[in-house]
């Protein structure tokens, strides 16, 4: 059974990260599919609000970094002590995080 939700703190990369999907989606195929997107990253938070835990641990990338795919996109963060989660970006699944997407703020 899942807790209750706490609220999800949002990087200024990842909400820029989530502008330029919508708009790059908007642009190349439509608002329609551009919104689906933000609704697949929206679904993806609410599960991460309610189970900090469920997304795939990235210690690979990052230690204490996790994941959890939203639709074309993977949307990355991290577990605070007090089990509230934060988006550090929302990224293409085919970007190589490897070659360093996530930005120094990001690496702490």
């Amino acid at each position: 059974m899942a807790g209750p939700e706490r609220p999800i703190v949002w990087s200024s990369a990842a909400l820029a990260d989530l502008a330029e999907f919508w708009s790059h989606y908007a642009a190349v195929a439509g608002r329609l599919t551009a919104d689906k997107t933000v609704r697949d990253v929206g679904e993806a938070c609410r599960a991460i609000a309610a189970r900090p835990f469920a997304g795939r641990a990235r210690n690979d990338v990052r230690p204490g970094l996790r994941s959890i795919a939203a639709g074309a996109v993977v949307v990355f963060y991290r577990v605070g002590r007090d089990e509230r989660a934060e988006v550090l970006r929302v990224l293409d699944r085919r970007k190589d995080v490897d070659e360093g997407p996530l930005g120094e703020s990001e690496r702490r």
